[in-house]
């Protein structure tokens, strides 16, 4: 799977852009603050119709343009797609081969990708949520329906959330209980299921990237079976009722699971060093590549914000050599090409960012 074109227009700083990419590394270069994060954005809203920055519609379409648009032309496999998002101050209409959408999913299982980005160790080390972020953003990538189930949750706990706070008779609460217990064990096992096939890859990789014989896993605090999931849920509820009365809030369900890295059998969070936190988080994206490209039989597109800045030179060179033996498609920011040293394959395409302007020039 690659990206093989790829169209800007009024999309935050980036005002106009046509860029062909390279089937394999791409190396996007320029100083801060140019633009250069800002294209991978734009590559990500592409694949997952929301900025990997948090950031809301109107915050990305350019200041006095009525709106910004996105398009792109991939391959997978034999067949081509066309790949379309208009941006308004309202919302956003993604297009599919010229055509309306008439459900996200649809959409969203067509470009496959995988992120790195210095905010995902700040995610990482972290709340819960940031941990419950960076799986939820794997398990989409392999099954973009799971995005309809969690939107489905989420707005049964809202109500059951709103519920709560009025102090609702346990009659009016039930049925939001057992929609929530429905909804919610679904949810775990969508990720369970997920984390199961992944950890074998995420357990034995840490040599071939990072050169260590540290063990590396991502427990998932549950200890039942998948089909006891929903009575697990529901023991849950039963015992944390009382308090959620209290607080006014749903206390029991997959928003408040928290999934733990671990180095060696042991909290990373407690015990790891920077370094150690680097080099999961890089397991994760390459267990990840592995997992994606044994599903879909062929590699997903990786996107790397400024790797270069996180990870020391061993690392860097340990994980580029990994990435070429897979031969996927690569999109990389950096603020000096040299920093990346000998790992980039020799047919890299260069592309300069100055002030929101592309051009494809190597490096000097």
């Amino acid at each position: 799977m690659y990206l093989e074109q790829l169209t800007v227009r009024q999309f935050r700083n980036l005002s106009e852009a046509d860029l062909l990419w390279g089937t394999g590394f791409n190396i996007i270069w320029g100083n801060n603050a140019q633009g250069k994060t800002n294209l991978l954005e734009a590559v990500y809203l592409l694949g997952h119709l929301k900025s990997f920055r948090g950031a809301r519609t109107v915050e990305l379409i350019q200041e006095n343009a009525p709106a910004a648009r996105l398009a792109g032309r991939l391959t997978s496999g034999n067949v081509q797609h066309r790949l379309e998002v208009t941006l308004e101050k309202h919302g956003q209409t993604p297009r599919l081969d010229g055509k309306p959408v008439q459900r996200l999913s649809q959409f969203l299982g067509t470009l496959r990708l995988v992120l790195f980005t210095a905010d995902e160790l700040i995610l990482l080390k972290g709340s819960p949520a940031g941990r419950r972020a960076l799986l939820d953003r794997a398990v989409l990538q392999t099954d973009p329906g799971y995005l309809d189930r969690v939107q489905a949750y989420n707005r049964i706990l809202r109500q059951r959330n709103q519920l709560l706070k009025e102090r609702a008779a346990p009659k009016t609460l039930e049925p939001w209980n057992e929609a929530l217990i429905e909804s919610g064990a679904r949810i775990r096992q969508d990720r369970l299921g997920y984390l199961a096939g992944l950890q074998q890859v995420l357990a034995g990789i840490g040599r071939e990237i990072a050169d260590s014989d540290e063990r590396l896993a991502l427990h998932y605090p549950l200890t039942a079976e998948p089909g006891e999931l929903h009575d697990e849920l529901r023991r849950e509820l039963e015992r944390l009722l009382p308090r959620e009365r209290q607080l006014g809030q749903s206390l029991a369900g997959p928003h408040r699971d928290d999934p733990e890295p671990l180095i060696d059998g042991r909290p990373l969070k407690l015990f790891g060093s920077q370094g150690q936190h680097r080099s999961f988080l890089l397991a994760f994206k390459a267990a990840q590549l592995i997992d994606l490209e044994g599903r879909l039989g062929e590699p997903p597109l990786l996107l790397l914000d400024d790797l270069a800045s996180e990870l020391d030179a061993r690392r860097q060179a340990s994980f580029f050599a990994f990435l070429r033996r897979r031969r996927g498609q690569v999109l990389i920011t950096t603020t000096h090409p040299a920093t990346l040293g000998e790992a980039v394959c020799p047919q890299a395409r260069y592309f300069h960012v100055e002030q929101g302007r592309i051009e494809e020039r190597q490096a000097v």
